[in-house]
């Protein structure tokens, strides 16, 4: 059974825009924006559209998966991302399709901007992983409906460790110098990813138990949002802790996000091209994002718990990480309030108060940083250390978990 389309105008997801609670942060955005971000009528129209709509170069491929032998579909895709679709002997038409988009870069790629987002992403350290974390990947749950493909997948609390892991992983790969050049890991990362969507997807809208009120799973609106997790919410969740960024930083970091956001499938239309675009697509994810429910309160929590997830089995380590969890908690209610804190279901700790009170020590260091080029780039390579050393100690601590996930469960 398949989930039965229906007129975009039957959506159960979208938020009201003009609601009471919205009308602060509207003022905050059109500050920010010297403009009103409020979505007009034609706006919200090609939202509730992009809601509906999955990816459809990356559903053919999973179609052409399931028409083959198990297995093959994929040995195909890897191939053709390792040497080439030219080096098929056949080349199935949803995988041509599929490379044609890859294969031609667009013509506002600049890769300067890559490498400048690159060492960014590096240069901020350890407390990258914290906005990624606690305030992108948790505020993304706020929204319902968009959290539900993630709740279908069941085993929230060993789900959250691993998810930590694949994303650290994808992002880790992206965010590298060269990363995302055609036969770099980057590259493979994202359109391994974008597949992998489609598979759930596909899994989702066969199951008859997707509710189409809420949209298409992982479609096209959701997944621009995501992008934005990784783009605007991520500048803007550090610039909480005190870090400073030129305008052309935190355009370049935009650019990055732009081209992963293309590799993956997400419409160019919908696709912020500046930090001004991101800024007004953030207000329009949060001002139609439905309102948060049970799932939000069970993935949030799950989130919450990671720190134990990734514990040693020795009482210092466990204590260790119920003071990281505490404190990561901390951050998430002092970024995103503590309505939304209550909302995830976050115990309140007046660890929050840690976080704004250290930022003059940051800006003092980030003042020194800019005056001096070296110390900038000794932070560049500090921060490639730090993730060297962080990303395989948690594969080590996650390996184990032979449990679900939808890579293992549709991969064919």
């Amino acid at each position: 059974m398949t989930a039965t389309p229906i007129h975009p105008a039957a959506l159960t997801r979208v938020g009201d825009p003009d609601r009471p609670d919205i009308r602060g942060l509207r003022k905050v955005f059109r500050w920010w924006l010297k403009s009103d971000p409020q979505p007009t009528p034609g706006q919200l129209a090609e939202i509730r559209r992009h809601m509906l709509m999955g990816d459809r170069l990356a559903d053919d491929v999973v179609a052409m998966y399931a028409a083959r032998p198990a297995g093959e579909g994929r040995r195909l895709l890897d191939q053709a991302l390792e040497r080439g679709v030219s080096s098929l002997d056949e080349v199935p038409p949803a995988l041509a399709a599929l490379f044609a988009q890859l294969d031609h870069e667009p013509v506002w790629l600049d890769r300067d901007k890559l490498n400048l987002a690159c060492d960014v992403s590096r240069r901020v350290g350890m407390a990258g992983e914290l906005v990624l974390r606690n305030l992108s990947l948790m505020g993304g749950y706020l929204g319902g409906a968009a959290a539900k493909p993630l709740v279908f997948t069941g085993q929230l609390d060993r789900m959250a460790a691993r998810r930590l892991v694949e994303t650290s992983k994808f992002w880790a790969d992206v965010t590298s110098r060269g990363g995302l050049e055609r036969n770099a890991e980057g590259f493979k990362s994202a359109v391994r990813v974008r597949v992998m969507h489609a598979q759930v997807r596909a899994m989702l809208l066969k199951s008859g138990k997707w509710d189409m009120g809420w949209g298409y799973p992982l479609n096209q609106w959701d997944s621009m949002a995501t992008i934005l997790e990784f783009s605007v919410i991520f500048i803007n969740g550090l610039r909480a802790l005190g870090f400073m960024f030129s305008r052309r930083e935190r355009e370049a970091l935009v650019h990055l996000w732009r081209y992963v956001g293309y590799l993956m499938g997400v419409e160019e239309r919908i696709l912020p091209a500046s930090e001004a675009d991101g800024l007004r697509a953030l207000y329009h994810a949060i001002a139609t994002v439905c309102a948060s429910d049970d799932d939000t309160r069970q993935l949030g929590q799950a989130l919450a718990d990671a720190p134990l997830q990734f514990a040693g089995d020795g009482a210092l380590a466990r204590r260790v990480a119920r003071a990281e969890r505490l404190l990561r908690i901390g951050y998430s209610r002092y970024v995103l309030g503590d309505a939304a804190g209550d909302a995830l279901g976050l115990p309140r700790t007046r660890l929050k108060y840690i976080w704004p009170a250290q930022v003059p020590l940051r800006w003092s260091a980030e003042l020194l940083r800019r005056a001096l080029p070296p110390l900038n780039r000794a932070l560049v390579r500090r921060g490639e250390r730090q993730l060297s050393l962080q990303f395989p100690l948690q594969v080590v601590r996650t390996q184990a978990d032979t449990s679900f996930t939808p890579v293992n469960k549709l991969a064919r």
